[in-house]
């Protein structure tokens, strides 16, 4: 009867060994994984792990997010609060470059006003110096009319060409329109990389943060 009890002792501490877990069995530490103490931290064979609230979820459940994880979503947390006020700042940008615009268009109209006027001022001059010229018998004596209305002409000449180029595919006005449309379409094009880059930068957060990593 000894030996039998012996032998069943034996036989029950032999089971007990191959049905308990192992120590390798416990819970593996990886993101997602839950926790109870916030702020603990465990290094393993995958990195260091910190127990806390996933910062990209409103979740507010304790579980083991890795170091890289928890950097890469602060970092993404700060540069989406920061979003709102860099679209204020385009707005605000692009709402100058839209007044600049329309004063540049302002005086493009007033400027081709300008060198209508003018043509009509250059006519008269010229039919009024035809006519002196056209009288021959008293082209001395009309001299001066003569030469004032010469000069007239080539003034108002000088004046339209002058203005024309201010005012041309290639001019100053034209050449400004297009220099604060590339600066308006800079501005929009950044604010545009910004959200292309916070989008980027989500996606390969969620993929650090994955659970079982």
């Amino acid at each position: 009867m000894r030996k039998l009890a012996t032998l069943g002792t034996i036989l029950f501490f032999a089971v007990s060994v191959i049905i308990a877990p192992p120590a390798s069995a416990a819970v593996k530490i990886s993101n997602g994984v839950a926790c109870t103490k916030s702020g603990s931290i465990k290094k393993t064979s995958n990195g260091k792990y910190k127990c806390g609230k996933n910062p990209l979820s409103t979740s507010k459940k304790l579980t083991w997010l890795s170091i890289d994880c928890l950097t890469m979503a602060n970092g993404y947390n700060k540069a989406k609060s920061m979003l709102p006020a860099a679209k204020i700042a385009t707005d605000k940008t692009v709402a100058n470059f839209d007044a600049d615009i329309q004063n540049q268009k302002l005086v493009l109209e007033t400027t081709l006003v300008k060198i209508e006027l003018y043509k009509v001022k250059m006519a008269d001059s010229m039919a009024k110096l035809a006519a002196l010229k056209a009288d021959t018998a008293n082209l001395t004596k009309n001299k001066n009319n003569i030469d004032s209305y010469q000069r007239a002409v080539t003034s108002w000449n000088s004046a339209i060409a002058s203005l024309t180029k201010i005012t041309g595919p290639t001019g100053d006005v034209q050449r400004a329109i297009n220099r604060i449309t590339s600066f308006k379409t800079t501005a929009l094009a950044s604010y545009g990389g910004i959200k292309v880059d916070l989008a980027n930068s989500l996606t390969t957060t969620k993929l650090m943060c994955s659970k079982g990593l």
